[in-house]
């Protein structure tokens, strides 16, 4: 994981704390809703309902549920651009309500995330090409 993105169960969330991102489908009890801005729930990068079952079903699932729900993003990178554009401001916190085992998908969130940081960075670097899709969003 990019060291510029931490994982912090909600529980732990103490309001004030910069560039925090709930990144849960759905609001968790507990959480209260003044706490946090509401332009920081960004419930659109959660896994579809449907592929979260799946993978709780069994574990084993992990590498597939990882290679579907990164496809999902990369397709769809206005989900997860606001996480882009604060990552400029610093570290991003990504609050989740933690599940039952050991996997969980704010782990493969923050990897697509780091992935896609660096190679943001390279692109600006100018060590890549921009892909198509990612133009406007850099340009803009």
């Amino acid at each position: 994981m990019d060291a510029k993105i931490r994982l912090l169960p909600v529980n732990e969330y103490r309001p004030g704390l910069d560039n925090a991102f709930l990144i849960e489908e759905n609001w968790p009890k507990g959480l209260p809703r003044q706490g946090l801005d509401a332009a920081h729930w960004l419930k659109g990068v959660a896994p579809a309902p449907g592929l979260l079952k799946w993978l709780r079903q069994d574990e084993r699932h992990w590498s597939t549920f990882c290679e579907v729900y990164w496809a999902d993003l990369a397709a769809n990178p206005q989900r997860w651009w606001p996480l882009w554009k604060a990552s400029r401001r610093g570290g991003l916190a990504l609050l989740y309500v933690p599940q039952e085992g050991e996997r969980q998908p704010a782990q493969a969130l923050a990897q697509f995330l780091g992935d896609k940081l660096d190679e943001i960075e390279r692109i600006e670097a100018g060590e890549l090409a921009s892909p198509v899709c990612y133009r406007a969003l850099l340009d803009g």
